[in-house]
């Protein structure tokens, strides 16, 4: 759906990402859709995920504000292409998803330091 390209500084810090938006799957009814932010094409991996899941009953036509957010390790320095991907929930299929409807959609990138243990 939509890609940022980021320079990361160092190997052992960590990215916090936020996709800052709208999300709506509408048309139908006991459906689910995924949004996932990917780096360099694929999922963080640790300390997991990045994802928020929309699922409803009813066919509703509602543009819901969401955030997706959290925290990734395990990416080297350089140049890291961060995106926001729309998929399916497992055991469901593909529905009609919308992204960022009459509003304006962000990534926000930051590269932090890693925790201290």
């Amino acid at each position: 759906f939509k890609e940022c390209p980021f320079t990361k500084a160092a190997p052992n810090t960590y990215l916090r990402v936020v996709h800052m938006g709208n999300l709506r799957i509408m048309g139908c009814t006991n459906c689910c859709m995924r949004w996932f932010l990917t780096f360099n094409d694929v999922e963080c991996k640790a300390p997991a995920a990045i994802d928020a899941v929309v699922y409803q009953n009813v066919d509703l036509n509602i543009h819901r504000p969401a955030n997706v957010e959290g925290y990734c390790t395990g990416i080297g320095k350089g140049l890291v292409r961060v995106g926001l991907h729309v998929g399916q929930c497992h055991g469901f299929g593909i529905f009609n998803a919308y992204t960022g409807w009459n509003s304006v959609s962000r990534i926000i990138i930051e590269e932090i330091e890693p925790p201290v243990a």
